[in-house]
Formats: C-alpha cells, structure tokens, sequence
C-alpha cells in the first residue's frame, strides 16, 4: 500500500486577505503544509487604489505590494522550514486565486470565513462562494483555530459521485483522522402513516443498507483498510449536523458538489450553502472532476 504521506498534496494554496479571520487559515495550512512537508503558496489580492497619487513623495503612500509582502512574511515567522512562495497581485480575488492554482499545480485550496455577524453566524463572502463552485481542486473553509491535526472527520453523503469524491478526498488527505459517513434522510407522507415508528425504521435500515453499498463501491475505501463508521438519521441535514457537532468534538466537515438531492446541481444548492454558512466547524469541498 502506498505511503500516506506520499498522497499528500505536494502544493497548498492559501488565500489570505490579511484580516485577524484569515490567521485561523493561516495557521492550518502551516500546519498541513509541515505535516505533509508540502510548499505553500500564499496568494492576497491587493484592492484598487483610492485616492490621488500625484502628492509629495513625503505624502505618499507606501507601495501597497510591498507592505503586503512583509505583512505575509511576518505572519509566516515561525514557519521558517516551510517552502513558501508568496503572491500579491491587484485582480479581483477569486480570479487570481484560481489562476495562481493552476500555475503552481495547487492540490489543495485553504481559505477562511469572510466575517462573523454579531449573532455568531460565519458567512463565507462572494470570493469564497466563487472558489467552492469553480476550483478543480479541493477546497478548505477554515473557521476555528487549529489545535492540532484534524482527528474527528464527518463526510455528509447523499450517495452521489459528488459526495464518493468528498470521502475519497478525506481518505487521501487525512490518513490519521477517524472518518465517518453522515446520511440525512426523509420519511415521505410520515405523517399520514398508520404506524410512523415502523416506516421510520424501514427507511433506516434502507439508508443503512445504501451508506454500506456506498462504501463497498468506493475502492478507495479498501485500499485504505480502515473501518468508516456509518450513521443514517431522519430529517434535515442541516439541523442533524448542528446536533451532531454538539455531541462530539468534530474537527471537519467534508462535502462534495454537483450531487443530487441536498447537495445539487453545477453551482452550491441553497442548503450546502446553508452548511457551509451556519455550521462553526471547518469545512472540506470537493468537486467531482469533470468527464
């Protein structure tokens, strides 16, 4: 069987736009970059110039890319072994994040949460949204502050490719961490039932039924000789993994797009949104790679 640590990503993109919510990113891809000895590329998009420029040089302003260099340069201080290449470039965000993954083979995309409202919900922000619906590779959703490796993984499944990516994903990446699988499932006209309990329970066993089928059919699930823990729970996904993230201490979420059911369509469905939105946990997406 192949060494782990030589199907680690090679190459980790950070997107960072130098805010106090993007050191919680920071310090994860350190730490997967060291783990994985992998080189890191660090990527801030500089905002448009405001403002008039043609002042006394004693006035003007200091070359922003530089100031942005030393900023990246010093949150990097005590990564010091790590092979880092660093990137600071005025384009709109997500395009050159994208085109900067392209050019340096990035295997794995590390960003963080855009801000946090007063209630405690963490938004993404649109340069996020762009890199989940159009990287080809991976993408990780930083928002809490890393206390180690991630030990405790849930991979959401709808039984799609899009979710088999998400699993298979988690496999490479993190071969250390227990990995299990999270189904969501309704029970149609429940309410109209003669015996709810029992239809219920049918429906499980069905969906238990399908996560083993599902996982049968994934060969990197073999290859990887570890035992994935399977759980099937009627209801909203959504709600269903708020509750869950309260009874275990979960380090990650992973998630495939272009499924079927909750996890719909080309772009992100509205309720993957609404996970990668609400849940306080980071999150992996992955895509299906296109035919």
């Amino acid at each position: 069987m192949q060494d782990p640590v030589d199907m680690a990503p090679q190459t980790i993109l950070l997107a960072t736009d130098l805010s106090c919510r993007s050191d919680r990113a920071l310090d994860r891809a350190t730490i997967l970059a060291t783990e994985w000895g992998a080189r890191l590329v660090v990527v801030h998009a500089l905002q448009e110039p405001s403002g008039r420029e043609d002042l006394p040089s004693w006035r003007r302003r200091a070359d922003p890319r530089q100031l942005a260099w030393q900023r990246v340069q010093q949150d990097l201080r005590d990564a010091d072994k790590l092979d880092v290449q660093i990137v600071v470039e005025r384009e709109e965000p997500a395009a050159l994040v994208l085109a900067t993954a392209e050019r340096f083979g990035c295997e794995l995309l590390v960003t963080g949460a855009a801000r946090e409202e007063t209630l405690g919900r963490i938004l993404l922000g649109t340069t996020v949204e762009q890199l989940l619906n159009k990287s080809a590779a991976p993408v990780l959703v930083v928002k809490r502050r890393p206390r180690g490796p991630y030990r405790d993984v849930v991979v959401a499944t709808d039984f799609s490719e899009g979710s088999r990516r998400a699993l298979e994903v988690a496999l490479e990446l993190l071969p250390a961490a227990q990995i299990s699988l999270f189904h969501a499932f309704d029970v149609p006209l429940r309410g109209l039932m003669n015996d709810p309990a029992a239809a219920s329970e049918a429906w499980s066993n069905e969906a238990a039924t399908a996560s083993q089928a599902f996982l049968a059919a994934t060969p990197k699930v073999a290859a990887s000789r570890r035992f994935i823990a399977t759980q099937c729970e009627s209801g909203p996904v959504t709600s269903l993994l708020a509750e869950l993230l309260e009874t275990r201490d979960i380090d990650l979420v992973a998630m495939g797009t272009e499924g079927r059911g909750y996890l719909a369509g080309r772009l992100l469905g509205s309720v993957a949104l609404t996970l990668l939105n609400t849940l306080p946990v980071d999150m992996l997406v992955a895509r299906r790679p296109r035919a």
